[in-house]
């Protein structure tokens, strides 16, 4: 796909000024038939900015003539979007080195989104990283590299998610590594000539003799500007030349100022050392160093989690080859080769076991307690760690299709996402340094025209200057989203973006789907009652129209069958209905319908004969499945499916929270209704389709909840969809877990608990970190103006306000998931709702 821009022709019209529009031809799936095309062409048309639309012969493109300045590339395929149709983009990650403040994040975004063919750039600070939406050209990651550094910082491209080179993972996961060993040892250069400035400054304070005269607080403050503060001088004057305001620019007016008034001053009047500001302009700079140096410590705790993701891939394999091992680079393993393990080795891919039994740990992925058994047939995953046994494994998933790969997409996608508040913020942080010094500048001429003194005036206005932070405002959302999300991945929750911790902070609801997530999805026959008595017929009719269905309860009764040597006749023709059962034909023609009690009334059987086996069917709330041939009813089938061993707990724990909780389940209503007898739950839904699922949620919608939809099967997809929020369980099937906003990759129930409860804590120190930061800037900036503060004290406080907003979200990393064996507590919560 291409993006062909058409530029106004200077030899046709040299005295024509340039066009302002630009002609775009945006690749577009999804349009079928003449209809869309029309629907699109109209649609786009009513855009303000768009001034003509074509749509391609094929269908496959739109050719967009707008003008950029009031129509952007992000507004075209978001309204395409809302059409059903897509754009075909692709995505580029970057890693960005030198960005210090919220100022960066957004001149590194402003130069991304100014590349031809951008639709929208994500700009992460806490991960130093840009991921780029675009519409696919030659070149485009060159273009995009000479973009970032025309903005005057360093880029390097990265791989595909999941496949990110050493180098570049720890260039953008390992802050605190390499290139900090360099910020190290420039702090410490400055530390050790800003230390005797201070120590002076605070013997002078308490009436003590001045430990040195203003010529060695000159060559002091000089070194700590020259050395340490050569970076923020370099960006100040990027931004004079790019007229834009940074926080590099705050801080250099900031100790330039006062340096400089400190020069003049001492030279001016042979000033013995009083009113003199050299302490402060060295303390600016070691403070904000000091800053930026804890920032970038408990930025790299914060992204520990995906680093140790990161660290389980392996990178190479043995792979068995005509009876000999050969050791090959992990991308080159294809879907197919067998790989041999060694006892105490990570298993290098997704795949089957073919030969060999042992114990393995899956915990660094799922966060599950204990080793489990594996022989041969059953499935493992890349990264998880190999017992004391040696396998030999198929690898059915390589590279960016395996499990891990997927879980560290998915990871970086929801931290790389920006928070619907961020936005604002953004807006503000855009105005908030003009606005800064404005305020200085306001400062510096009311103290002068309420008569004080120069220094006392220039002291005030440098205060304003320093401590004006408009980094933890930057920092506030990102650091809490990367802190989060990641301790949430380490605890085998994933979390698909920043809108589903939103979704989930606000969740007051429960609905569970009871069938492999209330239960354990095991279904087992306890009794066969056949009206006729004769049950092996029941049970070889059963059996042969069961073949064709892979539904937990079918293999089931195929499994009994077959322990009581039941031969099942051929199938002819076999249709699953969602949430009823199955019809079928078997050998000999006759017509099988087995299935719950609406399925047998809708097909006409008649189930007045039943009234006296369905209490035994029934029993302790197993399920009753009815069997029925040729429209006459020939028995039915007792299934039992146990509850998980967490689910009691994870009930609890929710209702404890304020959440209601309800079972949704296509099963009967006894066995619906004993489930939520032992949980203590009081709302249930029995009977009900995949659609009806659907419809109970808008239903509760409708009525003021919002509701969280916990399943696992193909079923429940319209249901999560249609959910606030839609939580998928560890054996999900791939359309229930595209449909979540919430995967869990265990399949016990207190993982929904833990979710809500990550989801909302990460949510909460959003919120904090925002409020945090507003309340700083708003209160701190007047005190500065009234003369309150030292500059020294004032550069402490904002190198503190950018620290203690990362460190409140370093705290996240902190969380630890509840086990079903703790105890309750009792906790107080504001927004406390009566549990159902």
């Amino acid at each position: 796909m291409t993006v062909a821009v058409t530029e106004p022709n200077p030899a046709a019209a040299p005295t024509a000024p340039e066009s302002p529009y630009r002609r775009i031809v945006l690749p577009v799936s999804g349009m079928r038939d003449a209809t869309d095309a029309h629907r699109v062409r109209n649609r786009l048309m009513r855009m303000e900015g768009v001034i003509a639309a074509a749509v391609g012969s094929d269908l496959d493109d739109i050719a967009i003539t707008l003008d950029l300045q009031r129509a952007s590339l992000a507004e075209l395929a978001s309204e395409l979007e809302s059409m059903e149709f897509s754009v075909a983009d692709g995505l580029v990650a970057l890693s960005i080195r030198g960005m210090t403040s919220s100022a960066c994040v957004a001149r590194v975004r402003t130069a991304l989104e100014n590349v031809e063919g951008v639709i929208e750039a994500q700009v992460n600070p806490v991960l130093n990283r840009a991921d780029v939406r675009l519409i696919p050209v030659p070149g485009v990651i060159d273009m995009l590299m000479q973009a970032v550094r025309r903005a005057g910082y360093g880029v390097t491209p990265l791989g595909e998610h999941g496949t990110v080179a050493d180098l570049e993972s720890a260039a953008i996961y390992g802050a605190g590594a390499g290139a900090n060993r360099v910020e190290s040892l420039m702090l410490g250069i400055v530390g050790v000539f800003t230390v005797p400035l201070l120590l002076n400054l605070a013997w002078e304070v308490v009436g003590g003799t001045p430990l040195f005269g203003p010529f060695w607080a000159f060559v002091f403050s000089s070194v700590v500007l020259g050395l340490g503060g050569a970076r923020y001088g370099l960006g100040a004057w990027r931004a004079i030349r790019e007229h834009e305001a940074t926080m590099d620019l705050l801080v250099v007016l900031g100790s330039a100022s006062a340096y400089l008034y400190s020069v003049i001053a001492w030279i001016s009047v042979a000033s013995e050392g009083r009113n003199l500001y050299f302490e402060t302009a060295a303390a600016i700079i070691a403070f904000v160093r000091l800053g930026k140096w804890l920032e970038a410590v408990v930025k790299h705790g914060t992204t520990r989690a995906i680093r140790s993701l990161m660290e389980l891939r392996a990178k190479s394999a043995r792979v068995v080859r005509e009876g000999a091992l050969v050791s090959k680079p992990i991308d080159k393993v294809a879907i197919g080769d067998v790989v041999m393990v060694k006892p105490y080795e990570r298993i290098p891919v997704d795949g089957v076991i073919v030969k060999g039994e042992s114990t393995v740990d899956a915990s660094m992925i799922t966060g599950a307690g204990l080793p489990e058994d594996k022989i041969e047939g059953d499935a493992v995953t890349g990264g998880t760690m190999n017992g004391g046994g040696v396998l030999h494994v198929r690898a059915i998933r390589v590279a960016t299709e395996s499990t891990l790969a997927k879980i560290i997409a998915q990871v970086e996608e929801a931290q790389a996402r920006k928070v619907p508040l961020q936005r604002f913020v953004d807006s503000v942080t855009t105005m908030f340094i003009p606005v800064v010094l404005g305020l200085a500048m306001f400062t510096l001429f009311g103290w002068l025209m309420l008569e004080n003194s120069f220094s006392d005036a220039i002291r005030a206005a440098v205060s304003v200057l320093v401590i004006a932070c408009p980094c933890a405002l930057g920092l506030a959302a990102p650091a809490a989203l990367v802190a989060g999300t990641g301790a949430a991945a380490k605890a085998g929750i994933l979390i698909r973006d920043i809108d589903s911790l939103q979704k989930a902070y606000g969740v007051d609801m429960v609905l569970f789907d009871k069938t492999g997530t209330l239960s354990e999805g095991k279904p087992s026959v306890v009794s066969v009652e056949a009206l006729d008595g004769d049950i092996s017929r029941l049970l070889t009719i059963a059996a042969s129209a069961q073949q064709g269905n892979e539904h937990p309860l079918g293999r089931a009764i195929l499994s009994y069958a077959g322990n009581y040597g039941i031969v099942p006749a051929s199938l002819k023709s076999f249709e699953a209905i969602p949430g009823r059962g199955v019809r079928a034909v078997i050998e000999g023609q006759t017509e099988v319908v087995i299935g719950n009690r609406p399925l047998m009334d809708a097909n006409g059987i008649d189930m007045a004969v039943s009234e006296w086996i369905a209490p035994l069917l029934a029993m302790d709330g197993r399920s009753a499945i009815w069997v029925a041939a040729d429209g006459i009813l020939l028995g039915g089938i007792s299934v039992a499916d146990p509850l998980r061993h967490d689910a009691q707990r994870a009930v609890a724990t929710l209702k404890q929270s304020g959440i209601a909780c309800a079972v949704v389940s296509g099963d009967a209503a006894s066995a619906v209704h004993a489930v939520a007898r032992t949980l203590k739950i009081k709302n249930t839904f029995c009977d009900v389709l995949p659609a009806t699922k659907a419809r109970i949620v808008r239903r509760l919608q409708a009525k003021g909840r919002s509701v969280a939809m916990v399943g696992d099967g193909i079923n429940d997809a319209p249901a999560l969809t249609e959910a606030d929020l839609g939580i998928a369980v560890g054996t999900a099937a791939d359309a229930a877990m595209q449909s979540a906003d919430i995967t869990l990759l265990r399949s016990d129930v207190m993982s929904v608990a833990n979710a809500l409860s990550v989801a909302r804590e990460t949510w909460g120190k959003i919120r904090q970190n925002l409020a945090l930061a507003f309340v700083y800037n708003i209160i701190a900036l007047p005190v500065a103006a009234f003369g309150l503060l030292n500059p020294t004290v004032a550069g402490a406080a904002m190198a503190l306000s950018s620290v203690s907003v990362v460190l409140n979200a370093f705290l996240l990393t902190r969380w630890k998931p509840k086990l079903a064996s703790e105890p309750l507590r009792r906790r107080r919560f504001s927004r406390r709702k009566r549990a159902a």
